[in-house]
């Protein structure tokens, strides 16, 4: 099991150019949507280093789709020539939540399907109830079975009506999948503007698709007979490119990270310079450098356009170098805080009640052996390493590369002192 040997223990702050890699969350529910899809998609600007693209590879493979993959100029092609495989097995999802967005599309394509109950990070419950509720909207019927969730539009899917009673990202995109092939109009209230959901719902509109906004949170779905493959470039991942901007932020560094929208980033953006770094955002480019002292800070996570859940253990790891009480609430995931207890073994001092965190700033962290759990932790407790005296070694990385494209290279590249070994 390969680990991360950091050594913290230098004056200089970070100092470099990140090219942002395509969003991996924007181009999962892409790769799924793929199923819905008459001939050849080709997806570019895709991350095919992260582990969860090559999972979702692996299953659109088990399910009949002929995937090929042009690594040097970063695309995906996806044809389907026949039909699918109505079976979505549990190896292919353990691990990866956007896996049971292939429910969504089959059920979309051939109005039936089984699909494993998905994985991911262990952020806490992560129910897919809200998707079973508007699948059932859809003149859908539900069992399960041994793990599996066995779903059938037996007189095929009808559009409906349908209000998320909290925002969903995942159930968003599910149910947009399931829809636009549909008999009728679909009426989704409440959903998710999460940049990734509207990079897809854009994807589906250039391949055919009839779908509205016809409000801040709601979008009128008229169904299509079918949808036709075409070329798409990815957007920037706004959650990298906010985890190596802190890593200037922690370090006293000067970071450019090229290839990202900084509308994507508002909020996150406006929380970094209030804490006391410096910032100039050109059209699809980010710089950060800092120099004084961190100020603290009080945030809540909300879904977007507010402060983002995944940028939120990246921003706590900051907040433990700053001058002062910080103080923050996440309203998204009940785990969110998994990283607390490794930056506290670095001498951090963090206090989690509930949803609540206190972080009270420190001037000094020490090196320390550290253990990661989820993706964005993997990366907060890197921050802790970069900036504490002497050498911190981080296992179960292997949580960080399901989601971050040449993590190791990146980081050296930047100035991290970094070895990987095993």
């Amino acid at each position: 099991m390969e680990k991360f040997l950091i050594n913290g223990s230098y004056s200089k702050g970070v100092k470099g150019t990140i090219r942002c890699s395509g969003a991996k969350n924007a181009v999962l529910p892409l790769m799924a949507s793929s199923i819905l899809f008459k001939n050849t998609i080709t997806l570019r600007n895709v991350p095919l280093e992260a582990n969860d693209i090559k999972t979702m590879i692996v299953l659109l493979k088990s399910l009949g789709s002929k995937v090929e993959i042009l690594k040097k100029k970063k695309i995906l092609k996806i044809t389907n020539k026949k039909k699918h495989q109505l079976l979505v097995k549990y190896k292919y999802i353990s691990t990866m939540r956007a896996g049971v967005l292939a429910m969504g599309a089959l059920l979309g394509k051939y109005n039936k399907c089984s699909t494993a109950l998905s994985g991911g990070c262990s952020l806490g419950p992560r129910p897919i109830g809200y998707h079973l509720a508007g699948f059932k909207k859809l003149n859908c019927k539900y069992s399960l079975k041994n793990g599996y969730i066995n779903i059938e539009a037996k007189n095929g899917i009808k559009g409906a009506e349908y209000y998320f009673p909290t925002v969903s990202v995942t159930g968003t995109s599910n149910l947009i999948l399931a829809s636009v092939l549909a008999k009728g109009i679909t009426i989704l209230k409440n959903i998710s503007i999460e940049p990734e959901v509207l990079d897809l719902i854009k994807f589906l509109k250039n391949g055919g698709a009839k779908i509205y906004l016809t409000g801040k949170r709601a979008i009128k779905i008229y169904g299509v007979r079918e949808l036709n493959g075409h070329s798409h470039e990815v957007i920037g991942d706004r959650i990298e490119a906010f985890s190596y901007l802190c890593t200037a932020a922690i370090t006293k560094g000067k970071i450019k990270v090229d290839k990202i929208n900084p509308k994507y980033l508002r909020t996150e953006l406006k929380v970094l310079k209030n804490i006391g770094c410096d910032i100039i955002v050109n059209k699809s480019s980010i710089e950060l450098s800092r120099k004084k002292k961190l100020k603290p800070t009080r945030i809540k996570t909300s879904p977007f356009p507010g402060f983002a859940t995944d940028c939120m253990p990246m921003l706590m790891a900051v907040l433990t170098r700053s001058n002062g009480i910080s103080r923050i609430e996440e309203t998204i995931f009940t785990n969110r805080y998994m990283s607390a207890p490794e930056l506290v073994r670095m001498g951090a001092k963090i206090n989690i009640k509930g949803s609540k965190a206190v972080i009270i700033g420190s001037d000094f962290l020490n090196g320390a052996d550290c253990i990661s759990s989820d993706l964005r932790s993997t990366f907060a407790i890197i921050l802790g390493a970069m900036s504490a005296n002497g050498n911190s070694c981080i296992s179960r990385i292997y949580h960080g590369l399901r989601g971050y494209s040449n993590l190791y290279y990146n980081l050296k590249k930047i100035g991290v002192k970094i070895k990987k070994t095993s």
